[in-house]
């Protein structure tokens, strides 16, 4: 295990994975609780909280269950107490819930749009800003799961093309502000993965667009980031379709554009226009 969440009086560490009842989410805290971290599960469904709890339990973890709706007023402070009070401090951060918000721009409503922002960026700036003295105090780790679409936006998923260039963002800036604290921003672009969020997009994207859109098995990719966090790595990126998209659009912009412009018809229908 990473020396840096080696714990005092024999405490094992404590992790917090909001959106952990579903899909990378429950990979990552099953990860964490074979490496001993006890974990906060928290998203708004009780009944996939409790199913990944008592996964957890079956592996000899222990887990607490924090149904919450992260967009609700009041709601952060009272996690992270629950959250201290059932497991103590954190040692670990995880941002993992979020929401696909695609297709044009014009067909968001304005609660729509205020409610991706919110989940999407606002929720994990403010609960970190409300963990940081705990994160502080235990020399802990901050991850947040972002998405290729934060360094090369998509066509029809300008909201969520936004809100993850936001949070990609806002680890590169918070690693100088955090380092000098030993607190570890690890940031994570995993591929696409196999959860009821992306099974429409993968529907609707063609078999010619296959070797982009290949869905991965959501417990093997959370096992993955936990494994090279622990590791050290603090950007852990996947060299697929994705991947390789992504580094060429750093190399030679102009092309992947003109390329990603002549499959604006596959995302139109990927991303769910009407």
């Amino acid at each position: 295990m990473n020396r840096q969440l080696s714990t005092a009086n024999c405490q094992l560490p404590a992790a917090l994975i909001t959106g952990g009842g579903t899909g990378i989410g429950r990979g990552m805290a099953l990860a964490l609780a074979r490496r001993g971290f006890r974990v906060a599960l928290v998203g708004r469904r009780a009944g996939p909280l409790a199913a990944v709890a008592g996964e957890v339990e079956a592996l000899g973890g222990q887990a607490l269950a924090l149904p919450a709706d992260l967009t609700e007023a009041g709601v952060l402070p009272a996690l992270l107490e629950q959250a201290e009070a059932g497991l103590g401090p954190l040692d670990l951060l995880v941002h993992n819930a979020g929401v696909l918000a695609g297709g044009p721009l014009d067909s968001h409503t304005a609660q729509g749009l205020a409610g991706a922002l919110a989940l999407n960026l606002a929720v994990p700036l403010e609960l970190t800003r409300l963990a940081l003295p705990q994160l502080r105090a235990r020399r802990g780790m901050l991850l947040l799961v972002g998405s290729m679409a934060s360094t090369m936006a998509l066509p029809y998923a300008s909201l969520y093309s936004a809100t993850k260039a936001g949070l990609h963002g806002f680890g590169q800036s918070l690693r100088h502000e955090l380092a000098p604290h030993g607190v570890r921003v690890v940031l994570a672009y995993p591929p696409g993965t196999a959860t009821a969020m992306t099974a429409g997009m993968a529907a609707a994207s063609g078999s010619a667009a296959s070797w982009l859109y290949r869905l991965r098995c959501p417990e093997a990719v959370g096992e993955r980031i936990v494994q090279r966090m622990l590791a050290g790595q603090n950007d852990i990126r996947w060299w697929n379709g994705e991947g390789w998209l992504a580094t060429m659009h750093q190399l030679a912009p102009g092309l992947v554009q003109r390329l990603l412009r002549g499959q604006a018809t596959r995302f139109a229908r990927m991303f769910g226009e009407k």
